[in-house]
């Protein structure tokens, strides 16, 4: 089946640690112990992960710590593709718990691996991967804290971002503001600027999750609505259709950086730009014989 530009009957196994199904080893727990899992999505789709039998707190997102993270349970943690969740709880229910992807794409029930405690036989628990569950949102979760940015105050570079799935000619494209790579309007900044940035999904399907290099970026709203509790540092940000996401970042990292959609296929379709710094000049010269387009 061929669906906006990707062949959906290649992505028939998916892997935890490179290994699938019965392969998968267990996550081994004494009772007491905490334990702190942190879930990569390293490759094309997203993964929606269920933890059974423990209330955990999501104490991180994209390595960057969260403020007073507050106790959840029966909710899935909605992982695109480049984003890291870090999730902790204390191994305080004797058994053996799965930990696995929620979804009906072929290979999700292969997604799925247990909490295995030391010395325990029971095994009662069951999959229930085809059930769907309330997703966790970092909207309004943790303690509140006064970030770095505001929506309100003055930025020196405020840049909207439009991504739109396009044809060309009988190839899918994936635009920034109409464009594709190399022809994408960068971002020109200078040491110091603070930088706001709208993020707006306008394609019918496709998810988008936008990835910046060389910097972290506050999430400061969805869809109007202004982020509560903890402050948000990202680098990837996923946008579904619809989606609009506004985010801020101090350029303090001279360089040329990319800004990207982590849909690899997108990316390689167009859906890329750059973070480029006022006076930085790169020292290295790509070989011209290389037959590649380095950015």
């Amino acid at each position: 089946m061929e669906e906006m530009g990707h062949d959906m009957s290649a992505y028939d196994i998916f892997t935890i640690n490179g290994k699938s199904g019965n392969s998968i080893e267990p996550l081994k727990v004494k009772e007491g112990e905490k334990v702190r899992i942190r879930l990569v999505n390293v490759r094309y789709m997203s993964h929606k992960i269920h933890l059974h039998g423990h209330d955990f707190k999501v104490v991180a997102i994209d390595g960057q710590e969260l403020n007073e993270p507050k106790r959840i349970n029966n909710q899935v943690i909605a992982i695109a593709p480049g984003e890291r969740y870090d999730i902790e709880f204390t191994a305080n229910n004797p058994g053996e718990w799965f930990i696995e992807c929620h979804g009906d794409m072929e290979g999700s029930s292969e997604m799925k691996t247990k909490i295995q405690y030391e010395n325990s036989t029971n095994s009662a628990d069951k999959s229930n991967q085809s059930e769907t569950l309330p997703e966790f949102s970092f909207m309004n979760y943790g303690g509140p804290e006064k970030g770095k940015f505001s929506l309100d105050q003055k930025y020196d570079i405020e840049y909207k971002m439009d991504l739109n799935t396009a044809m060309d000619g009988n190839e899918m494209a994936y635009t920034i503001n109409g464009k594709t790579f190399p022809e994408t309007d960068s971002i020109n900044v200078k040491d110091g600027d603070l930088v706001k940035v709208t993020l707006t999904n306008n394609s019918m399907m496709d998810d988008h999750p936008m990835h910046l290099h060389g910097h972290f970026f506050q999430v400061l709203s969805k869809n109007g609505k202004p982020v509560e509790g903890a402050q948000i540092m990202k680098d990837t940000i996923n946008l579904k259709p619809g989606d609009e996401y506004v985010v801020a970042f101090k350029a303090d990292n001279p360089g040329n950086w990319l800004f990207h959609c982590h849909d690899l296929l997108h990316a390689t379709a167009g859906m890329v730009n750059m973070v480029k710094y006022d006076g930085f000049k790169v020292n290295f010269t790509p070989d011209p014989d290389a037959n590649n387009k380095p950015e």
